[in-house]
């Protein structure tokens, strides 16, 4: 008896995972929640991509970060994150890395260009709140830009 209690509870939550609305017959609040997603096409992720950054796009810094920028023809940006042990200990780190992924997640509609960013971090990164490297981020994302433009 235990075992068919089981195995509906696992064809149930099969069925779930696919009504997610890949197909887009979502409804808007599935779309919604799509949107506010971080997927793997948001992410540089080969040293070849972030070798092409540095060596090709242009630098802005901060007290807390460098941002290196470069335009790309893929319909959206793209963050990748080097943070150093001189950051902190892997919590301090994967906290950071966390921060500035949400950080880069909600502020990527606004750009007005498809970007590819590399930010680097400083060891001052870790005394910043949230609110105060949001600010700084997209104070450095919009010099990129004005940079960009002249």
């Amino acid at each position: 008896m235990a075992s068919s209690v089981e195995a509906k509870r696992r064809e149930d939550a099969v069925s779930l995972r696919g009504a997610a609305g890949r197909d887009g017959s979502g409804s808007a609040s599935e779309q919604t929640l799509q949107d506010r997603r971080f997927p793997r096409s948001c992410r540089l992720r080969s040293r070849r991509e972030f070798v092409e950054v540095y060596s090709k796009g242009h630098r802005v810094g901060s007290s807390s970060f460098t941002i290196f920028g470069l335009p790309n023809n893929l319909g959206h940006s793209r963050v990748g994150l080097t943070v150093s042990r001189k950051v902190g200990g892997a919590v301090t780190r994967n906290r950071v890395k966390r921060t500035l992924r949400e950080i880069f997640r909600q502020r990527k509609a606004g750009f007005t260009s498809d970007l590819d960013l590399v930010v680097n971090a400083y060891p001052s990164i870790k005394h910043k709140s949230f609110n105060e490297l949001d600010t700084e981020f997209v104070h450095v994302v919009s010099r990129l830009a004005r940079r960009r433009r002249s």
